[in-house]
C-alpha cells in the first residue's frame, strides 16, 4: 500500500463518525458591556475602522519585515492565513458545533449553561467522553463554514498577505540550520495548502483535496514548490528516500532536495502538516527555537484528540497506520509506544485494555480509523496574531427606531 494521503484513494473517505456529536441549538450570549456608540451609520463607520488598520499597517508594514530572515517570515505567513480564515467563516467564535459537554469542570460553574467543548475527530461519540486534549478548544472551518467571498473584514491581511509572499519569494535560506529548516518548511508546507484554498476555492469533494495538493505552489527563494513537494523530498527524506525514490524522483524534485532538503529525518512532522483534510492535525506556528518541543506538544496533542480506547477496541488514525515504521517496527510496538504518549490515565487505561487484548486476538481488538479526505481546518479559536488576539464584540444600541446590532472589531493586526 503506497504511504500517504497523496497516494491514497479517497472515494471510501466518509464523515460518518461525525454527526451524532453536532448540536445545532442556538448559544446563549454572555452580556457584554455596551461603549458609547458613535452617530454615524454602521457603514461608515466599520469602513473607518478598516480606512484607519489599513493606513496604520501601510506605515508599519515594512518595519518588522524588512530585516526579519526567512523563519520570520513563514510564521508571520501562517498567523495571517490563519487569521484570514477564521474571519471567512460564518461560524461563531462560541460555536456549539461538532462540541459535546465537559463531563468535568474544573473550578465553580457560575450558571446553568453546559459549556460545550470541540471533539473534531468524533472519538467521543464512539469511544465515550472523556478529555480530549486542547484540541476540544480549537476551532474547525469546514466546507459549509466558510466563504471566500467574505473579504470586506479581511482586506488589510489580504494585502498583507501578498507582502509576505513576496518577502518569501525573495528569501535568502542558505546558512539556516536543522532547527530553522524544520520550522520554516513545516510553516511554509501549511501556508501553500492554506494559500492554495484562498486560490483555487474550497473542494467541493474529498478528490478535489487530494488533487489539489498537487496543485498547491508557493515561491520560496525563486523556485516554485508544490505542497507534495515540500512535504516528501524536503521534510520527510531522507529517511523515506527508499520510497519516493523507486517510484521516480522529477529532476525538479530532486534539486529540491538538494538545495532546501533536512540533513536528519524527524517523524513528526506527521503531527504538523494540515493539508486541509478532516483527518488532518491542527494548523500551529512553528518557531525555530522551540520547535522540537512544539513538535511533542503537537503528537501528543493530536494522539490525546484522535485515539479511541474502549474495552473492546483501540482505535488509531490511518495517519500512524500510513506512517507505522517511523514510530515503531510493528503494529503490537506501535500500540505500546501510543500508550506511552497519552495522558497517564488514559495511558494506563490503553496499556490495561492492551494487554488483555494480546492474549486473545490483537488484530480483532485494534481498529483502523479510515482518512477523511473532506475538506476542514482546524485552528485556534482566537488567532493570537503579533500579539493581539481577534476579537468580535456584539452590543446593542438603542436608537429611535428601535434595537440595532452594532459589530465592532477590535485588535486588528497592524504589523
Amino acid at each position: 500500500e503506497g504511504r500517504g494521503k497523496e497516494n491514497q484513494s479517497c472515494t471510501n473517505s466518509t464523515k460518518s463518525n461525525k454527526g451524532s456529536l453536532v448540536d445545532k441549538s442556538p448559544t446563549v450570549k454572555t452580556p457584554v458591556k455596551r461603549p458609547l456608540i458613535d452617530s454615524k451609520p454602521l457603514e461608515c463607520r466599520v469602513r473607518d475602522l478598516d480606512s484607519a488598520k489599513a493606513r496604520n499597517l501601510s506605515t508599519s508594514e515594512e518595519r518588522p519585515l524588512a530585516n526579519d530572515g526567512p523563519n520570520k517570515v513563514s510564521e508571520e505567513l501562517v498567523k495571517c492565513l490563519s487569521t484570514i480564515f477564521l474571519r471567512m467563516s460564518s461560524k461563531k467564535r462560541n460555536s456549539a458545533a461538532d462540541s459535546f459537554p465537559s463531563l468535568s469542570m474544573l473550578g465553580s460553574q457560575e450558571s446553568s449553561d453546559v459549556t460545550k467543548f470541540q471533539d473534531p475527530y468524533g472519538i467521543c461519540s464512539n469511544f465515550g467522553r472523556r478529555d480530549i486534549g486542547p484540541y476540544k478548544h480549537l476551532f474547525p472551518i469546514d466546507a459549509g463554514s466558510i466563504n471566500l467571498n467574505r473579504t470586506s473584514n479581511s482586506l488589510f491581511l489580504l494585502r498583507r498577505l501578498k507582502l509576505l509572499l513576496e518577502r518569501l519569494a525573495a528569501s535568502n535560506l542558505q546558512n539556516l540550520n536543522h532547527q530553522e529548516k524544520l520550522a520554516f518548511w513545516i510553516n511554509i508546507y501549511n501556508s501553500c495548502m492554506m494559500n492554495a484554498f484562498l486560490e483555487h476555492g474550497v473542494p467541493e469533494s474529498p478528490e478535489m483535496v487530494v488533487e489539489l495538493m498537487r496543485k498547491a505552489t508557493i515561491n520560496v527563494g525563486r523556485r516554485l514548490l508544490n505542497a507534495i513537494t515540500i512535504e516528501h523530498f524536503i521534510l520527510r527524506l531522507p529517511y523515506h528516500s527508499k520510497f519516493t525514490f523507486s517510484k521516480g524522483a522529477k529532476s525538479d524534485e530532486m534539486t529540491a532536495r538538494s538545495m532546501f532538503g533536512l540533513e536528519l529525518s524527524e517523524p513528526l512532522v506527521t503531527f504538523a502538516l494540515s493539508c486541509g483534510s478532516w483527518s488532518s492535525p491542527a494548523v500551529r506556528v512553528y518557531t525555530a527555537s522551540h520547535v522540537e518541543a512544539e513538535l511533542e506538544v503537537a503528537k501528543k496533542e493530536y494522539l490525546q484528540a484522535t485515539v479511541g480506547i474502549s474495552s473492546t477496541k483501540f482505535a488509531i488514525p490511518k495517519l500512524l497506520d500510513w506512517y507505522l515504521l517511523d514510530f515503531a517496527k510493528d503494529l503490537d510496538s506501535l500500540l505500546d509506544w501510543i500508550c506511552l504518549q497519552l495522558p497517564s490515565e488514559v495511558g494506563k487505561e490503553a496499556i490495561k485494555y492492551l494487554e488483555r487484548a494480546k492474549s486473545e486476538s490483537l488484530l480483532q481488538f485494534v481498529q483502523i480509523i479510515p482518512y477523511d479526505f473532506s475538506f476542514r481546518m482546524i485552528i485556534p479559536q482566537l488567532s493570537n496574531y503579533n500579539g493581539q488576539h481577534i476579537q468580535v464584540f456584539i452590543y446593542h444600541h438603542h436608537e429611535l427606531q428601535g434595537m440595532m446590532s452594532l459589530i465592532l472589531l477590535e485588535g486588528l493586526p497592524t504589523s
